[in-house]
């Protein structure tokens, strides 16, 4: 029954990522027929819920071409009226009716104050439907009675037909005697002419002030003009006696009024249409194209001129006079001047706004030239700098606007501006995995979740392995923490003066106003935007990336800018000046390391030190760039910018972190530079020491290299510079690959592949063949202590597709392409240079190309298929390059204290990770409620009253139980800290709604469960059966990886640590 008069609507989601509710919308055929307006206004009680009905039908009406306006009473076409009623139509017919009718008409026509829409609705209504039911005596032939007013009456019949073109020219009203309308004696000392009673009468204000005592009206109208004139006498006699404070009392006055009712309805048409001579005098020959039912106004009006025209011959040739009189003929040769006068609305609108841009834009110009004499003023000195560098100005500072002021100017020393951003600490990076299938919701106690095939779980192995091993201070700089609880930085786009922020956070302290977040620790909505932010970011002098100079294409040698790199790694850092600026940037230096927990920062053996603190730093940068590869979908292909390019703070973070990473300097003796770009010393000099080796070359992770290497570098870093540590690095990243693949490869493989490569080496260009890259490889890791020794199925189960050379070089591409994928988006914020789009074949030589790896095709060319591209192509050796892969190999196989087999766990790394998914929930919700409602708590072994269930890893958790309380911490918060380093999506088993923890505070998201409807069923209730909703559980995923749940959910409140 349901569906037969209506359509059901899909749950919708607006931009922002918020829902709303589906619901049941009455089928086309329901409004045309069977709602009835009249009825919804008189039985309904809320009149908001009449405005929603009104509104909808209105909608309907739009869409269905039948009125595009807002419809006026009867909305639709009248029903018959019952014959019980039929003895009320005698008062359509009524001389006191048609009075009350032409007074009301003349005050809208008016613009009486108290005269509204619904009222003249009304006039209109009554109107109609006084011609579609005309009196019994109504005759055509009556002939027109154009007399003045009467003293007993206003017209002279009771047929409305009649008296719709009866001219009335003077009234007789009693008003008050405080009126303006009161012909009152002229000062001794002003002459009075005979237009005096002329001016007193004002129409504008003509029934403004009549007594609106209705139960006289017909009293004060009838009365004879002796009987008003002895009232007048003595009330205006009394009225000098009358005490303070008493209403006024009425005289009675003769105005003049020269209308009858159908030349108020040709005003109000003109009125309500906008237009001059909107009734042409031959309109009524016209065909009626109008729709009956339905319209404004307009239409209304234009209805009962046609019905009344209809009816009668002298109704028909009153309106043509009056259009006549109102729209006179014009003469064509005037047309123009005319044009000119009756210039209809939108063009008026258009000037109007023409005129409105031209003031503004001169209020601005009056501004900024205001700003640049007070700035002359206040700074007189200036005026020497400016001089100086009048000309380089506009090329060499970028101007940010401040969103508080309004000024406009560069970010100094002394008057820094500062990026609005958000930092929050992320784990979303740590929750990836090797396949980009999401793990399965355990609804079984046989299906359980291993959390060790997860990026932060392998890092953190790693790492532990890799301090256990080797030398702490080497540990720390050969990887990357940040992929649990990392921090990571996004912006509004929206730039302020720090001075400005100041005092705007200083406001919000003293704003008693209920906020939702929190002033004290440093929480704010954006001034412009209203989106929430922490922390602001400091804008360094000068432009936004490195150009000019700076970006020049480089002539000299790979030899020359190594050394020219290993200069400015040893020249000493030099401590900022105190500034402003330098204070902002320690103070958002410090906001970063609050961020996020401790635990999440101290990885070294000594808590606190400056390793750890190099560690962390450099680890922000790498999370902030491999989270924008995330936003990206993984890779570079789209090219360009993306979703957030012009909001990204990448290039103001990195200026901020090589500010403070500059303060630590790397030992010379232990600078990974010196180990890739020469030839060192044999490893048998170091093997009297007693304290643990350095990391291999060949365990350090690459991009971790290229960070520490941009930010400890002076800056601004020139591009020649950065193109060549990208060169030095591509090489070791690409014996890395040589060296995993090779472990999966069986012997009789390795033997193959060795003799394949020694061949290879006499051959021309040798240095860039893979195949005698793999045999050296290959021929140095087999010496002394070999690592395939230790090699298990695992390792060679991928065999079969490493093989072939096609596959070999799709792996070692794929190998590869993080390294590269990192540095051409680091290069895009640095330098400013596109990002090509291509396809997923293609990616690997465009960004190669891109980096400077590979040269530029020639003009005449034809491009070369992907498949004929060799990723050896790219290498550019220094050194030897067999030479310095033994080195690197070397330092692997001289370690004889260290196992086989851990060997070769630190040697085989795959830096491919899928992207970050939420758990595969079951299709039906009774899945999850029948095994989780019941399922006992694993900390405090009892079925907890409120169950709930983390959707990022799977964990059963209590909700507000006491029970598993630590520290004053409850279970779901506790988790939230240990496992999305303070975010949290938990599902709530008994409710079926989804609860979403940030840090202090927590918010209620919805539910990913509807029932056949497309409807939440809230704490189960209605008990209906519920199935997932992968729309939803779309935007659910997309708002935790793209961290925008502080955006998009406005509804927050603190927890106070008790979920």
């Amino acid at each position: 029954m349901l569906s037969a008069v209506a359509d059901f609507k899909a749950p919708v989601f607006e931009p922002g990522g918020s829902m709303q509710q589906g619901m049941y919308t009455p089928k086309a055929e329901v409004w045309d027929k069977e709602f009835d307006p009249i009825m919804v206004i008189l039985r309904t009680v809320y009149r908001r819920d009449v405005q929603s009905a009104m509104d909808r039908y209105s909608a309907f009406l739009k869409q269905s071409g039948i009125h595009s306006g807002n419809p006026w009473p009867p909305y639709k076409e009248r029903t018959p009226l019952h014959p019980c009623y039929r003895s009320l139509i005698k008062l359509l017919h009524c001389k006191t009716l048609h009075i009350v009718i032409f007074t009301l008409l003349y005050k809208i026509s008016m613009d009486h104050q108290n005269m509204s829409e619904h009222v003249l609705c009304m006039v209109l209504y009554l109107i109609e439907l006084g011609l579609d039911n005309p009196a019994q005596d109504d005759s055509d032939n009556e002939e027109p009675c154009i007399v003045e007013q009467s003293q007993d009456s206003w017209f002279p019949g009771t047929s409305l037909l009649t008296n719709l073109h009866h001219i009335i020219n003077f009234v007789r009203v009693r008003v008050p005697e405080t009126a303006p309308e009161v012909k009152r004696e002229p000062p001794p000392s002003t002459s009075a002419d005979s237009t005096t009673f002329g001016q007193n009468l004002r129409e504008a204000q003509v029934f403004s002030l009549v007594a609106e005592r209705r139960r006289k009206f017909q009293e004060i109208i009838n009365r004879s003009s002796g009987e008003a004139s002895q009232a007048a006498r003595a009330k205006s006699t009394a009225s000098r006696w009358a005490p303070p404070g008493s209403p006024p009392q009425l005289v009675t006055e003769i105005l003049e009024v020269r209308e009858s009712m159908l030349s108020l309805l040709v005003k109000l048409h003109h009125k309500l249409s906008g237009k001059q001579n909107s009734l042409s005098p031959d309109w009524l020959d016209q065909p009626d194209t109008s729709p009956y039912a339905h319209g404004d106004g307009v239409t209304t009006i234009e209805r009962i001129l046609s019905k009344a025209a209809a009816r009668s011959r002298h109704s028909k040739h009153s309106i043509q006079e009056i259009c006549m009189k109102i729209s006179p003929p014009v003469p064509p040769r005037k047309n123009s001047h005319v044009d000119k006068k009756s210039m209809d609305k939108e063009e008026r609108r258009q000037k109007a706004r023409e005129r409105q841009q031209k003031l503004l834009a001169e209020f601005a110009s009056r501004q900024k030239s205001f700003m640049e004499t007070a700035m002359d003023v206040e700074s007189p000195d200036g005026d020497v700098a400016m001089d100086l560098g009048a000309s380089e100005l506009p090329e060499s500072e970028l101007l940010y606007d401040c969103v508080i002021c309004g000024q406009s100017g560069p970010s100094t020393d002394e008057r820094p501006t500062g990026l609005v951003v958000l930092l929050q600490a992320s784990s979303v990076l740590g929750h990836r995995c090797r396949t980009d299938q999401a793990k399965q919701l355990p609804t079984s106690d046989e299906e359980h979740i291993y959390p060790a095939d997860t990026c932060g779980a392998a890092h953190d192995v790693r790492l532990a392995l890799l301090q256990r091993l080797f030398k702490d201070s080497s540990c720390l700089q050969s990887v990357s923490i940040g992929w649990d609880g990392g921090v990571y930085v996004q912006t509004c786009g929206h730039t302020l003066h720090i001075d400005c922020h100041k005092s705007y956070m200083e406001s919000l302290r003293n704003d008693q106003v209920l906020q939702g977040f929190s002033v004290d620790k440093g929480e704010f909505t954006c001034p412009l935007c209203r989106q929430f932010a922490n922390s602001v970011l400091p804008c360094r002098p000068g432009r936004g990336t490195e150009t000019g100079a700076w970006h020049a294409h480089t002539t000299k040698n790979t030899q020359v800018l190594v050394k020219e790199v290993e200069d400015l790694q040893d020249q000493p850092a030099a401590f900022p000046k105190e500034s402003n600026l330098s204070k902002e940037m320690e103070s958002v230096i410090k906001d970063i390391k609050n961020t996020t927990q401790k635990k999440y920062m101290d990885y070294g053996r000594n808590p606190g030190s400056p390793d750890n603190d190099f560690l962390f730093m450099y680890s922000v940068a790498r999370t902030n760039l491999e989270l924008e590869l995330v936003h990206r979908g993984g890779d570079l292909c789209c090219g360009g910018a993306s979703a957030a390019a012009k909001r990204s703070c990448l290039n103001q973070l990195f200026h901020v972190l090589a500010m403070h990473m500059r303060l630590y300097s790397i030992d010379s003796a232990y600078n990974p530079w010196t180990r890739l770009t020469q030839i060192t010393q044999s490893r048998e000099s170091d093997s009297c020491s007693d304290e643990k080796p350095e990391v291999p070359m060949l365990f350090r992770d690459v991009p971790s290299l290229l960070i520490i290497f941009v930010l400890t570098m002076p800056q601004p870093l020139r591009k020649e510079h950065f193109t060549c540590v990208v060169k030095v690095l591509y090489t070791l990243q690409f014996v890395q690959a040589l060296a995993a693949l090779s472990v999966r490869l069986s012997p009789e493989e390795r033997q193959a592949w060795s003799s394949t490569g020694a061949v290879r080496k006499n051959t021309h260009n040798a240095e860039q063949s893979w195949e005698a890259l793999l045999s050296c490889v290959i021929g140095e890791l087999s010496k002394d202590r070999s690592v395939y020794e230790a090699e298990t199925d695992n390792m060679t189960a991928l065999n079969s597709t490493v093989c072939t050379p096609q596959s070999m070089e799709v792996s070692l591409q794929q190998f590869c392409l993080p390294f590269l994928r990192l540095s051409s988006l680091l290069q895009h914020h640095l330098y400013g240079d596109d990002l090509p789009g291509c396809s997923r074949e293609e990616e690997f030589c465009i960004l190669a190309r891109g980096l400077g790896l590979l040269p530029p095709p020639a003009p005449a060319t034809p491009p070369a298929a992907p498949s004929q591209w060799s990723s050896a192509r790219c290498l550019e050796w220094v050194v030897c390059p067999y030479t310095l892969t033994s080195q690197w190999c070397a330092e692997v196989t001289g370690l004889t204290e260290i196992q086989t087999d851990q060997t070769l766990t630190l040697l085989v790394q795959d830096p491919q990770w899928a992207a970050p998914h939420l758990l595969q929930l079951p299709e039906n919700y009774n899945t999850i409620f029948q095994y989780y409602h019941r399922k006992s708590c694993s900390a405090c072994n009892k079925v907890p009253k409120d169950p709930a269930l983390c959707l990022v890893c799977g964990t059963f958790v209590c909700l507000k139980g006491l029970c598993c309380k630590q520290h004053s911490y409850c279970e779901c918060v506790l988790h939230s800290q240990h496992c999305g380093a303070a975010t949290g999506i938990f599902l709530l088993i008994n409710a079926s709604v989804i609860i979403i923890i940030r840090g202090h505070r927590f918010c209620l998201w919805g539910s990913v469960y509807l029932d056949a409807h497309g409807e939440e069923d809230r704490d189960l209730r209605r008990g209906k059966p519920l199935f997932l909703c992968e729309e939803r559980y779309r935007v659910l995923e997309q708002q935790w990886v793209s961290h925008t749940f502080d955006h998009i959910n406005k509804r927050w409140g603190p927890h106070y640590n008790g979920l």
